[in-house]
């Protein structure tokens, strides 16, 4: 059997099922799990999500985390996780995943109300502690914040009618063609094997607790994707990093143990040995904390140590904890009257399969996300609770990478033709103004070659643009430089966000470094300006363009800024199509006679537009049948009666000193196009650097 898709996944989890919902709804989709849909570690996370509490918060949750994770984590892949966090916390929300409410904020008040438009997160919702944390930024539902999650973003799934599911679906191979994904093979329950083809695959198959005798996992996660991975010579990364996590309910009986959430501790919870004395600081990290268990077992010769739930308080465990409570009960604890003994057991993989800041994996078009990827965030140690944000985070990614790949469109990237004959000669001419005989500072401190790294780094909000001619830049003038971004064209980027890192001959970096930044500050300003103008009209038809009023030599450049920042382009040249402006009409003779002479002269297939500036030349430009009229500098008045006398006998555009700060007015006019000039001539930069330059 053969089966069709533009995307399979395997694994519904928090992970895959993110991605689906992130993937745009033409996009056929299969799902596959090896057993039933809710059999996913996703349901079992007990303790909460992270987020971001606030700006003052990036610090020290970077740090919490980097510390965690031994300081081995990507740093880039930390950055993107956490500036990434409240985004995704706002989409489960609208996803309708009900996070604990706080009665008061943080200064006694009365907690805002979820209605309120002006209501931040953290003035809502109820935040909790876990072990190494400097501050409570733990979102959660009771103590089951895992299945409130993956249950709510499941039913979200099931109501897709581009997505297919299929239960008790094993993964056995992958599909390759010429060094690239082209889906998977599977055998169903039965035992039949069949093919699922897909332009896209996505592994999102959690991890490998059912390799151990003790895990918190489902037995039947075996990490399958890793065996295929070395099969195929897919990159692979710290298979050695297991968290072992340092207290689960201990039991005779082999299979999964259940977990004791880290957030008990983080509440108060406290561990015992087996004279009931404290041996330990319990809100280390986990692998601390579990060493620390290891040894104090050993020393009193016991296969379990004690926790404590009592000093968190009788009410705030029944409300905080229910399902623990309820399973200790069930196994014969009582927690409010005796500690519960606890055993470490394995509980998470940090390493797996190797992929970039958009979950890619070494192959093409095959990503990895969740467990079963590698993606820096965690180092050698995972931080509590960052787990589900991290799957969501690149989850979101790999979805919106595979989403670009598909729209083939001008505005994402220069093809290869137009970059040498077009974009090349451009950059090379802005290198040569910049640099007439040689770069005598560089030469001055580096006569000879070593290699070096700086950061790209953004100094203010906006939209990001111009990514491939910054590389372009530096290939240019040495093709071994090495460009590594952590961002994408029409990316929404923040102060103090870590774009890229440029790798090379250290006088490289120095001689383009600012020739690569005015092209990029240059085309960022203009996109984000773009798109501040493109919100004004987000909830109409009109289509906001640019015009000609570019910067000498970059207009290929600035009007694919216009086109990243939302807009759409006009002409690109005096070649492209037929305006006819006041001085055509004054050397025609007047309005008819120049959209006659245009009709006579230009193709059958190009439409004729036309300035107009007074109520006489509209009535002319109807009648002789103009395409597109353009409304040229008319007060309000004007515009509305013109729009009302054309009466959809034409097109209409609106031009002439319109600028973010007055195009509101026009949104229900009913005109089709606005232009404005002041897209490109009238953009301020968008503030980037490249900093931190040292030799390696």
């Amino acid at each position: 059997m053969k089966m069709e898709a533009d995307v399979v996944i395997v694994g519904t989890g928090v992970g895959g099922l993110f991605s689906a919902l992130s993937l745009p709804r033409d996009q056929k989709i299969i799902m596959i799990t090896k057993s039933d849909l809710e059999s996913s570690d996703s349901f079992l996370a007990q303790g909460g999500i992270c987020m971001l509490h606030d700006k003052d918060d990036y610090d020290s949750y970077f740090e919490d985390t980097m510390k965690a994770g031994h300081y081995e984590n990507r740093k880039e892949s930390v950055d993107l996780m956490i500036r990434s966090s409240r985004e995704i916390i706002h989409d489960l929300i609208g996803y309708g995943v009900d996070f604990q409410k706080q009665e008061t904020d943080e200064s006694g008040n009365e907690a805002a109300d979820n209605g309120g438009e002006k209501a931040e997160i953290q003035d809502i919702y109820a935040f909790t502690r876990e072990g190494a944390h400097s501050r409570p930024r733990i979102l959660f539902h009771a103590d089951i914040t895992g299945k409130e999650i993956t249950s709510k973003l499941l039913a979200q799934v099931k109501q897709l009618s581009n997505v297919t599911l299929l239960e008790y679906t094993t993964m056995t191979d992958i599909i390759v063609e010429n060094d690239e994904c082209k889906g998977i093979l599977a055998q169903d329950k039965d035992g039949n094997e069949f093919e699922i083809h897909a332009e896209n695959t996505i592994w999102a198959s959690g991890g490998i607790g059912g390799r151990y005798k003790h895990s918190t996992n489902f037995p039947h996660l075996t990490g399958d994707a890793l065996t295929i991975s070395e099969k195929h010579g897919i990159r692979l990364e710290h298979l050695d990093y297991v968290q072992i996590h340092p207290t689960t309910l201990y039991s005779k009986k082999p299979g999964r143990r259940f977990l004791i959430s880290e957030s008990v501790r983080g509440e108060g919870a406290v561990l015992l040995n087996s004279k009931k004395e404290r041996f330990v600081n319990e809100l280390l990290p986990r692998d601390v904390v579990a060493e620390a268990i290891f040894k104090q077992m050993e020393k009193d010769q016991t296969d379990y140590v004690y926790e404590d739930l009592r000093p968190i308080g009788k009410e705030e465990i029944a409300s905080h904890f229910p399902h623990i409570v309820e399973h200790c009960k069930e196994k014969g604890y009582d927690v409010f009257k005796e500690p519960i003994p606890v055993v470490p057991a394995q509980h998470y993989f940090m390493g797996g399969i190797k992929v970039d800041y958009d979950s890619h994996t070494s192959m093409k078009h095959l990503y990895a996300i969740g467990e079963t990827a590698c993606n820096g965030v965690h180092g050698k140690n995972r931080l509590a609770s960052n787990s589900l944000l991290e799957s969501l985070v690149f989850a979101k990614r790999a979805a919106k990478r595979i989403e670009k790949s598909l729209k083939e469109r001008a505005h994402y990237m220069f093809d290869q033709t137009t970059l040498k004959l077009n974009v090349d000669p451009l950059i090379i001419s802005a290198l040569k103004e910049d640099i007439t005989s040689e770069d005598v500072s560089t030469n001055s401190v580096m006569p000879f070659s070593k290699t070096g790294v700086v950061d790209l780094i953004c100094k203010e909000d906006g939209i990001i643009c111009g990514l491939q001619i910054f590389e372009r830049t530096f290939e240019l003038l040495d093709e071994a430089c090495d460009v590594e971004f952590f961002a994408s064209d029409g990316d929404h980027v923040e102060k103090g966000q870590l774009l890229g890192r440029v790798k090379g001959d250290v006088r490289i970096l120095l001689s383009g470094e600012r020739v690569a930044l005015n092209y990029l500050q240059r085309m960022s300003g203009i996109a984000t300006y773009t798109a501040n103008v493109q919100e004004y009209l987000k909830d109409s038809s009109i289509r906001l363009l640019d015009t000609r009023k570019t910067t000498p030599n970059n207009r290929i450049f600035e009007k694919y800024a216009v086109r990243v920042g939302g807009g759409h382009n006009h002409r690109y040249n005096l070649s492209d199509g037929v305006l006819l402006k006041d001085n055509h009409i004054g050397a025609a003779g007047g309005v008819k006679e120049a959209i006659m002479l245009a009709k006579e002269y230009a193709p059958f297939v190009r439409k004729i537009e036309i300035e107009v500036e007074n109520m006489e030349m509209v009535k002319e430009a109807v009648e002789a049948g103009a395409d597109i009229i353009m409304l040229d500098n008319m007060d309000d008045d004007m515009l509305k009666e013109a729009i009302a006398y054309i009466d959809y006998r034409a097109e209409i555009e609106v031009s002439g000193n319109v600028t973010k700060e007055n195009i509101a007015r026009l949104t229900n006019l009913g005109v089709d196009y606005v232009s404005s000039g002041a897209l490109t001539h009238s953009a301020p930069i968008l503030d980037l650097s490249l900093k931190n330059l040292h030799v390696i």
